[in-house]
């Protein structure tokens, strides 16, 4: 997957909140990128790992109470927690010395990104809009 990675419109399910946390993940990946292939340390990298999870983590509760009230929130929920089980795998096999494992980790993670976007919460949100459950 290229970087840096553009937030696009086509990314937007339409909630403003929810959006700008979206944009903040392509952010920190795309500060992830930058770490991994520069001379600034694999600490640095390290540290962008760690705040990646940090925000997944944050990102998901708050995008949960979005979908509570779809009817497939569970299979959505357990989504979110399988990857942050991977992630938190991630943040430990993150290498100081492995720029070819870090890469790799990187790139599964826009892919993941970018897909569960495109696929999965866009049409999570767009079912609460279709059916009025969605409150902005």
């Amino acid at each position: 997957m290229p970087f840096p990675i553009q937030w696009q419109d086509k990314y937007s399910v339409g909630v403003d909140a929810i959006d700008q946390q979206h944009r903040e993940l392509f952010a920190i990946a795309n500060r992830l990128a930058v770490a991994v292939d520069s001379q600034a340390g694999p600490e640095s990298a390290a540290n962008t790992m760690h705040e990646m999870c940090e925000y997944l983590d944050r990102h998901f509760r708050d995008e949960e109470q979005y979908l509570a009230k779809h009817p497939d929130f569970d299979e959505h929920n357990l989504i979110h927690l399988e990857f942050i089980e991977k992630t938190l795998d991630f943040q430990i096999r993150f290498s100081d010395h492995d720029p070819d494992l870090n890469r790799e980790i990187l790139a599964f993670l826009m892919r993941w990104l970018t897909e569960h976007i495109m696929k999965t919460d866009k049409r999570y949100f767009s079912y609460l809009r279709e059916h009025g459950l969605l409150a902005q």
